[in-house]
């Protein structure tokens, strides 16, 4: 027969570490890259868009407005290549 101690100590939920490579998590946890890349389009006239940090449609078109103004590939993506060329317009690394 168990004993009532190891039969709620079965039921009880232990915590789950976190994990640091999940790419599911990473896709709809909000990104502090696309806050500062929101703030930078904002600051610089390239759409009232809110900092939230989750690439949304109007983030989106401020991307490509931003890439067609400076002859980028269009993509709409928060890549490298644009963090670049956004850190170089506004003097700094975004962070």
């Amino acid at each position: 027969m168990a004993s009532s101690h190891s039969a709620a100590t079965a039921a009880t939920p232990q915590p789950v570490a976190l994990r640091r490579d999940d790419p599911i998590a990473d896709l709809i946890r909000p990104s502090p890259r696309i806050v500062a890349v929101q703030r930078a389009l904002s600051d610089f006239g390239y759409g009232q868009i809110e900092p939230s940090g989750i690439l949304d449609e109007s983030t989106i078109a401020a991307v490509e407005k931003f890439e067609r103004e400076r002859k980028l590939p269009v993509t709409g993506e928060v890549s490298d290549r644009l963090v670049g060329a956004l850190s170089v317009m506004v003097g700094h690394p975004l962070q």
